[in-house]
């Protein structure tokens, strides 16, 4: 049998070209997929390290805050009296720095006061200084929106929302203080029950347009048989209890509205939602204690004597009245 060589060969080499290109297309193929990922594994970690770069480390320390467990529907959150003030935060860009001397020994003095008569007060107390963080505003305002403060002030507030819960399972109700300093020239305690001075004055003729207003809403809702007014100025108002106690303040029956050229505080942050319709067993107010109150350790332990007297015998008042 002949065999026809010339075509044979030709076959051959035909086949051969084809395996060569095909292997080739798959190498082709592969260095180019092994490119494609070294490149985008390279631009992935360029992004990662980029991002990593940029993140701020949130920052909290449990020495900065402190949370007092209380046997009676008073919780008390002082913001402004700390002192720690951490190298590595850097101070606010925004508001106030100013602290509130001395608010909490205050605090602790009403406290160790209660005690004396088997009570203590729930206590949120912070020890960060004001001009890291502001603990009566927003979040945004408060960090003036440094991320290395936000957990700092979420467990404040989770502090106080704990503490208020843990009073009205217990009692049915909480008062709620967020206890303040000023040096005002008129020495008295104000009270502020996010009411202008405007209100008050209004308040003293007619309670009708500010209800709704007031840090107290929550309390003539649970009692119904009061008035903006009775709770204000009238005989068992919290600050015709102070008064009584020898302590001035406003509003009270014996002063029920500031003057329109004297300076007074009407309540902030904590007091608005603490109060609000979001927690509608709570009622309170802002306390700004004069500077006298509490420039001395004698001084503080008097004020906190006539406080303990005040609120007892406003909660004795209340109590029954409350649904």
């Amino acid at each position: 049998m002949k065999i026809n060589k010339t075509k044979s060969v030709t076959a051959y080499g035909m086949t051969f070209l084809k395996k060569v290109f095909q292997t080739k297309s798959v190498v082709l193929c592969l260095l180019t997929t092994t490119v494609f990922f070294q490149i985008q594994c390279s631009s992935k970690k360029t992004t990662l390290d980029k991002d990593e770069s940029l993140v701020v480390k949130d920052i909290f320390d449990p020495s900065w805050l402190e949370a007092t467990e209380g046997n009676m529907p008073l919780v008390i959150s002082v913001p402004h009296g700390g002192l720690i003030s951490p190298t590595e935060i850097p101070d606010r860009t925004c508001g106030t720095k100013e602290k509130d001397d001395n608010t909490n020994f205050l605090a602790y003095e009403i406290s160790d006061a209660f005690e004396k008569q088997g009570k203590k007060p729930f206590l949120i107390v912070s020890q960060i200084a004001r001009a890291k963080i502001d603990l009566n505003r927003d979040m945004d305002v408060a960090t003036c929106e440094n991320p290395m403060m936000y957990s700092t002030w979420k467990q404040y507030h989770k502090y106080i929302e704990a503490a208020i819960s843990k009073a009205i399972e217990q009692y049915g109700y909480a008062l709620y203080i967020d206890l303040h300093g000023q040096s005002h020239p008129v020495k008295r305690l104000e009270l502020g029950y996010m009411l202008r001075k405007s209100d008050l004055e209004s308040n003293s003729v007619s309670a009708t347009a500010i209800n709704a207003k007031s840090s107290l809403q929550n309390l003539l809702n649970m009692t119904g048989n009061q008035t903006l007014k009775d709770l204000l100025i009238g005989e068992h108002a919290l600050g015709t209890f102070f008064e009584s106690n020898g302590y001035p303040a406003v509003p009270s029956l014996q002063d029920p509205y500031p003057k329109s050229d004297e300076a007074y505080f009407s309540g902030g942050y904590n007091t608005r939602r603490y109060t609000s319709s979001d927690y509608p067993k709570v009622f309170g107010l802002q306390i700004e204690a004069n500077y006298k109150v509490r420039a001395s350790e004698a001084n503080r332990k008097q004020f906190s004597e006539a406080f303990v007297t005040s609120i007892t015998d406003y909660l004795d008042v209340l109590q029954p009245l409350i649904k």
